[in-house]
């Protein structure tokens, strides 16, 4: 069983939100059959944050509230139909939603589409607002081609003039059908991405900013209109046959389809309309764009078409209003009034109730139908239709695999599915070729048995201090191949001064069963130093682990890994993440630089200290030999563990001149479990 969670929100008759319902105020039927409620959250609206108020995380700032289902908004910019002005305004206004209106917890994502590039996630469902800020930052006009809508307007405009060269007339419905086809491309993957956001639970209130699809090109065709029928008569007569009647009810389907995806995924959408930022109105604009543009001058396609005296059917107004209002958004007609329209958008959705009872857990892709009551009257509520269960994985499309790897690469807690943890350590490293972070994670034969496809792909994730991704690599493998066998996955990445975020995902290409590895490296600053000191590696006795590694893009290093940390792999296996050590010894592999100094010149000395207690354990290090590689040097040396009581300690590890009395330092956590 799983459990399914509803947002529910309740208003009285004058459309105030209800906020003092408990749980037994609320009923629930699924597919008709009444259901018991075993989860229960109510949410009200917090005082807005304001400009100038800490992130989450930031010093000074409230922790994220931990709850069942967050609020949950997608930042949709459109491209494809829209004007540079409109972008602009319309990243203004996320900018303000996202300073003022948005709260610890809320969980933001942005999307952009646009001709060249289609779908983009930019950043998927985070509470880290900074990342959204960062990438909006990043967002430009630049994508903004095929403009559908100029076509439009040039080609209404040619209609209502009864224009007769027999060269524009052709010209013009080839420009149109290009266009027709430009918005079937763009229904058809925003009903992707609505269809993919079932995957996720809850309410995902769409912020969509566009100038929206003519309303007269997703709507059937027209003829040629003018005051005097004889010249239209006239004109059918004498044409190229063409009467501007181009039907588009297939386009329609198109629409109709992608506005019932974002329903079914209950994403309610909040259009607001960049149309009217794209110019400033003067007391004789209109006069002016008539005298200026007429169809010998250029059929308007250098004219801004987003321009606010245009016939409203070669708009995307309709377009935009239809869309809200078959989801259950609301259409805002102007951009400038932003800041009065997202204070109303963040107060609509901020009061509400999470619902939650248990279901069968069966990826059979079946809808069900949910109706919620509440007992008190006088209460009007709004919730979802129903409901997806998931479908078969082997199932999903290219952009529901990406949400599905995104949930579980950049989310501590990914919701679509449980994965399985598998410990992981990271080694921080600079052996001439600048800072380097290696992540291992141990994959252990218990995982693989769980994995029941064919093919598993292994993808490893690195994050610097500012969570911008440093490098992605995948490697796919048959699963028959490492079934019953422990494996030891290892990638690499150039790193940045600071921390880096690593986390590997196992997933299997058939099921989408996942194992998830977390962990994080810290490199200091390069060279300066005489001593310096890098990620030691422990090992104990027993080997047998399967070595898998990574591929990274760019030269190899030099020298490679496994000459800095080399050891028996049949007998010895590494200590990775909080795997409890129960040997009375352990060997440590420290890779170090020593400027200027001799090896006669070094001291070699380590501690233990208890994080329960505070006690520091000095430990004696016997050395077991070392080796030059490279500009580096490798010590290996043995600690004993006897007499160390079980729980959790950090090793220090420290190299020292016998002369200088300089002293460098490493550092790695340490779980004794005898």
């Amino acid at each position: 069983m799983v459990l399914k969670l509803v947002p529910v929100h309740v208003i009285d008759k004058n459309g105030e939100p209800i906020v003092d319902l408990t749980k037994d105020d609320f009923w629930i039927t699924d597919d008709g059959n009444p259901v018991t409620i075993s989860a229960f959250e109510k949410h009200e609206r917090a005082a807005p944050t304001g400009p100038g108020t800490p992130a989450p995380g930031e010093p000074g700032s409230s922790a994220a509230p931990n709850r069942a289902l967050n609020r949950r908004f997608v930042l949709l910019f459109d491209f494809a139909f829209n004007t540079g002005r409109g972008v602009v305004a319309g990243i203004t206004a996320a900018r303000r939603f996202l300073q003022t209106e948005v709260q610890p917890g809320d969980e933001i994502a942005l999307i952009s589409y646009s001709m060249l590039r289609g779908l983009r996630v930019h950043e998927f469902l985070t509470t880290d607002h900074s990342k959204i800020l960062a990438a909006l930052s990043a967002i430009t006009s630049k994508e903004i081609v095929g403009r559908a809508d100029e076509v439009e307007q040039a080609y209404w405009m040619t209609a209502d003039m009864n224009f007769k060269d027999p060269d524009v007339v052709p010209n013009m419905e080839a420009q149109r059908r290009e266009s027709a086809q430009q918005a079937r491309r763009y229904f058809e993957a925003l009903a992707r991405f609505a269809d993919a956001l079932r995957l996720v639970q809850g309410e995902k209130n769409i912020l969509f900013f566009s100038s929206g699809v003519p309303s007269s090109l997703v709507n059937s065709g027209r003829r040629a209109v003018t005051a005097d029928p004889r010249i239209v008569e006239s004109a059918a007569q004498q044409s190229t046959g063409s009467t501007f009647d181009i039907p588009n009810s297939e386009l329609r389907a198109f629409q109709e389809n992608m506005l019932r995806e974002f329903s079914a995924a209950n994403c309610p959408v909040y259009s607001f309309d960049t149309r009217e930022s794209a110019m400033l109105p003067a007391l004789y604009s209109y006069d002016e764009a008539v005298s200026q543009n007429r169809p010998m001058g250029g059929l308007l396609l250098g004219a801004d078409s987003g321009g606010i005296f245009r016939d409203d059917k070669t708009t995307g107004m309709d377009s935009l209003r239809r869309m809200s209002r078959k989801t259950g958004g609301k259409y805002y007609s102007n951009i400038a009034a932003h800041e009065k329209n997202l204070e109303e958008v963040s107060a609509v959705t901020a009061a509400y109730y999470v619902l939650g009872y248990a279901i069968p857990a069966v990826p059979d892709g079946q809808f069900h139908k949910i109706k919620v009551g509440v007992v008190r009257k006088g209460c009007q509520v709004k919730t979802q239709p129903g409901y997806f269960n998931p479908k078969p994985f082997r199932e999903y499309t290219e952009i529901e695999r990406n949400i599905h790897l995104f949930d579980l690469a950049l989310n501590e807690k990914a919701e679509l599915q449980a994965p399985i943890p598998v410990p992981a350590s990271a080694l921080s490293y600079d052996a001439g070729q600048g800072p380097k972070v290696r992540v291992l994670a141990r994959v252990p034969k218990e995982v693989w048995r769980q994995l029941q496809g064919q093919t598993v792909e292994i993808v490893a994730l690195f994050f610097d201090a500012r969570d911008s991704l440093l490098s992605l690599q995948r490697v796919a493998v048959p699963v028959a191949d490492y079934r019953g066998t422990d494996v030891l996955f290892s990638a690499v990445a150039s790193a940045r001064q600071g921390a880096t975020k690593c986390r590997i995902v196992v997933r299997d290409l058939q099921t989408g069963q996942s194992a998830i590895a977390s962990t994080t490296a810290f490199s200091g600053p390069s060279g300066g130093q005489s001593i310096s000191v890098f990620s030691p590696m422990l090992l104990v006795e027993g080997g047998g682990l399967f070595l898998l590694e990574g591929v990274a893009k760019g030269s190899a290093e030099t020298p490679s890994w496994r000459a800095l940390y080399g050891y028996d792999a049949a007998e010895f296996s590494p200590v990775i993440g909080d795997e409890p050590v129960e040997a009375g010894k352990i060997k440590v592999i420290l890779p170090y630089s020593a400027r200027g100094f001799s090896q006669s010149d070094l001291s070699f000395k380590a501690n233990l200290v208890n994080l329960g207690t505070g006690e520091n354990l000095d430990r004696p290090a016997v050395p077991e030999g070392s080796i030059k590689s490279g500009d580096l040097s490798v010590q290996m040396f043995r600690l004993s563990l006897d007499g160390v009581p079980p729980g959790e300690y950090i090793l220090y590890v420290h190299v020292g001149s016998r002369i200088k009395g300089q002293v460098a330092s490493a550092r790695v956590p340490l779980r004794v479990g005898r």
